[in-house]
C-alpha cells in the first residue's frame, strides 16, 4: 500500500511540474500616455473681443448649436484636446443689464458647486494678469463630470466661463494626470487673455 502512495505522489508532483500555467489576476492598468509638448498659439476670433494664447495641439470648434438651441452669445467655442477626448466649453457674455457681472459671477459658482455631492475637495485658484483681467479657477477633484471649471472677466464689460468635459465616462483615477496637464494649459490660456 506504501508503494501505490508513494506513486501516487509522484504523478502528482509530475503533474503539477508541467508547463501548462495558471492564470492569475492581474492589477487593473491603464494605456501609456504620450503628452504633447508643451507650446502655445495666439487664439482670436471676429466674434469674440478677446484673444488668448491656446495649446497649439489643440483645435477650436464654434458653436453653431448647443443642445438642438443657437447658443446665447456669439462667442460660444469648444477647445478640443483629440488625443485626450476632452473639450473645454467656453462661453462669453458682454456685461450688460441682462447680464450683469454679479449674477454672472453666481452663475459660475452655482455651476461649480453642483459638483459638491460628489467631490472630494474643491480647490479655488485666483486668476490675474496684467491686461485687466482676474477670475476663478476651480478644481473639483472627485467622480465629477468637470474636473475644471473658471471664469475670468474685467467685471465691466467681459466675462468668459469654461468648463473641461471629457466625451466618455471615466475613471477619475485614470485620467487624473491628464487632469493635472490640462488644468495647466488652462492656467496659461487664462493668465494670456487681453481684451479688444
Amino acid at each position: 500500500m506504501s508503494v501505490r502512495v508513494f506513486l501516487l505522489a509522484i504523478v502528482l508532483i509530475i503533474c503539477a511540474c508541467s508547463k501548462n500555467e495558471t492564470s492569475l489576476l492581474r492589477p487593473h492598468q491603464y494605456p501609456k500616455i504620450s503628452y504633447p509638448q508643451r507650446s502655445f498659439t495666439n487664439y482670436t476670433n471676429e466674434e469674440c473681443p478677446f484673444n488668448m494664447n491656446i495649446p497649439t495641439y489643440t483645435f477650436t470648434e464654434q458653436k453653431e448649436y448647443l443642445f438642438e438651441e443657437i447658443p446665447a452669445g456669439q462667442c460660444w467655442f469648444d477647445i478640443n484636446y483629440p488625443q485626450f477626448n476632452a473639450k473645454i466649453h467656453c462661453s462669453y457674455y458682454n456685461i450688460n443689464r441682462d447680464h450683469n457681472f454679479e449674477s454672472l459671477v453666481n452663475d459660475a459658482f452655482t455651476m461649480a458647486s453642483k459638483h459638491n455631492i460628489k467631490a472630494s475637495f474643491r480647490e479655488e485658484i485666483l486668476i490675474e494678469n496684467d491686461n485687466n483681467c482676474s477670475g476663478i479657477i476651480f478644481h473639483i477633484n472627485g467622480p465629477v463630470a468637470s474636473p475644471y471649471q473658471f471664469f475670468v472677466s474685467d467685471s465691466i464689460n467681459h466675462f468668459l466661463r469654461g468648463s473641461l468635459y471629457f466625451n466618455t465616462q471615466v475613471n477619475i483615477d485614470s485620467v487624473a494626470p491628464i487632469v493635472d496637464f490640462i488644468g495647466k494649459d488652462i492656467e496659461v490660456m487664462l493668465g494670456s487673455i487681453k481684451w479688444k
